[in-house]
């Protein structure tokens, strides 16, 4: 019996995520080149997660921006990192508004998907 809250789709099976956007292998190489580092068989949102890559591009940009970087294997440290990194951002220029939550990273959950199942029920209802 289907689930009638969620309805039939929610019973399929995930899709594969598609290839990567090509802005993203774009900005994956710019990251490697400029600080000498390789996400190796990561994908891009894995290899960025937690932050070390992203301190230490700041790092590259503007040296010692980035004064101390969490290599711990834990979420929070992860967090810390991302925190530093946007901090970095605000003091290179950027605004608020060019940057992303530091929970953005750290999220694997499939919006899009869970996205597309609350349109679904919104048109049934």
């Amino acid at each position: 019996m289907a689930c009638p809250v969620l309805g039939l789709e929610a019973l399929q099976p995930l899709q594969p995520e598609p290839p990567p956007e090509p802005a993203f292998s774009e900005a994956q190489k710019w990251i490697e080149q400029v600080t000498g580092r390789s996400f190796g068989d990561k994908d891009f949102r894995t290899g960025l997660e937690n932050g070390i890559l992203l301190c230490e591009l700041l790092n590259a940009i503007k040296p010692g921006l980035v004064k101390k970087i969490n290599r711990l294997p834990t979420p929070i440290a992860g967090l810390d990192n991302i925190i530093l990194f946007l901090r970095g951002c605000k003091e290179l220029g950027l605004k608020e508004s060019q940057l992303f939550d530091p929970s953005d990273l750290q999220d694997t959950s499939n919006r899009v998907t869970v996205k597309s199942l609350d349109y679904s029920r919104k048109l049934k209802n």
